[in-house]
């Protein structure tokens, strides 16, 4: 589609710019000039922002006296930016030196007319260190750097022969009088580095609510290259253990999470489990009670008979927060107020055998 330049060049800035380390996304090859994936420029997990470009090929300018015209564009080429923060540069995938072509040119194929478009990437890239300190930095609020990069597009010819002559085509439209319709353009765009960059989405999708001796499924989202490192409380991983879905089976309420970690960027999530009373309490033999549950930090524990008994108290990470025998009464004070509020697990060994109890601390 014909277009003057200016507006196209400007309709890039609109939707980010240029792409990554550097590899070509194949999906937007046979995309209209422009810039994708569309949005503002992020750091991703590998340190870098960027973008995959699909060049122009025509256009059309206003000559002036010579009337509007279509130009054939055979290359384009970025000659500067200018808003990246400190510590951070802008890379291409065919960038050469020394100038005047230091990210290298775009070069379209086929013959005019009938060209197609060059596809190529482009990135901002620098050390984990440059990027935190973006985070603070930029125009308004903190983290957002405004843009500008200057570029230049080589006119192969025009429709009017009288144009090709008076603009002594082929040439740079930096190079045109703008008399002609020539001059650099500025391309604006946005570099957003959000405080969060480099955190991963790892929540746990499964059931909270369990059966002893049965296998569920607990997952992620998977992404691709990431590694997955899961721990269980009071169960154990039968399968899937290292990737985005794993099977567990627990012997009692407990809990299931996991740490991602990919490049930089790292998540985790910790989901608390509690297990049915439909056997474990009751094959145990031993019949307990806590109320009120969830409680401000005061739990009282309640047996049918006032034998010895051992009690953990675990976060959801399994650390033992609280460990102690009772002996000599049916009826206890748990007092939780010293420990932050959450879901804790609370672990009672009699003679008769064991038990779980899930504990919530509002």
């Amino acid at each position: 589609m014909k277009k003057h330049l200016l507006i196209i060049l400007s309709l890039f800035g609109s939707v980010g710019a240029m792409a990554q380390s550097c590899t070509i996304d194949p999906q937007f090859a046979t995309q209209s000039p422009g810039l994708y994936p569309q949005g503002p420029l992020g750091p991703s997990c590998e340190l870098l922002a960027a973008k995959t470009i699909v060049s122009l090929t025509d256009t059309l300018i206003d000559t002036g006296i010579l009337g509007v015209v279509t130009a054939y564009i055979d290359q384009l080429k970025v000659d500067s930016v200018y808003g990246l923060p400190a510590g951070l540069q802008l890379h291409t995938n065919i960038e050469t030196a020394p100038p005047p072509y230091n990210w290298g040119t775009y070069l379209n194929t086929g013959t005019v007319p009938n060209q197609t478009s060059a596809t190529g990437c482009a990135y901002i890239s620098g050390m984990q260190s440059a990027w935190d300190a973006a985070i603070d930095g930029g125009t308004g609020p903190n983290g957002v750097y405004p843009l500008v990069f200057v570029i230049d597009a080589r006119i192969h010819s025009t429709t009017n022969p009288t144009a090709n002559a008076v603009i002594g085509t082929p040439a740079w439209v930096s190079s045109i009088s703008p008399n002609f319709g020539g001059g650099r353009f500025y391309i604006l765009d946005t570099l957003v580095v959000a405080s969060d960059y480099l955190a991963l989405d790892a929540t746990i999708s499964g059931t909270s609510n369990v059966d002893p001796a049965t296998q569920y499924n607990y997952s992620v989202t998977a992404v691709p290259g990431a590694t997955y490192s899961w721990t269980v409380t009071n169960g154990t991983v039968m399968s899937g253990a290292g990737t985005a879905s794993v099977m567990v089976q627990f012997n009692g309420s407990g809990s299931v999470e996991v740490a991602v970690t990919d490049n930089s960027c790292s998540g985790n999530d910790v989901m608390a489990v509690t297990a049915n009373p439909t056997g474990i309490d009751e094959a145990a033999g031993i019949n307990v009670s806590i109320y009120p549950n969830p409680s401000n930090g005061i739990f009282t524990l309640q047996l049918e008979g006032t034998d010895a008994l051992n009690i953990r108290i675990m976060d959801v990470s399994g650390k033992v927060v609280r460990a102690e025998r009772l002996a000599g009464a049916n009826l206890y004070t748990i007092d939780m107020t010293a420990a932050e509020a959450g879901v804790y697990v609370m672990e009672i060994e009699t003679a008769q055998g064991r038990t779980f109890k899930r504990l919530v601390r509002n």
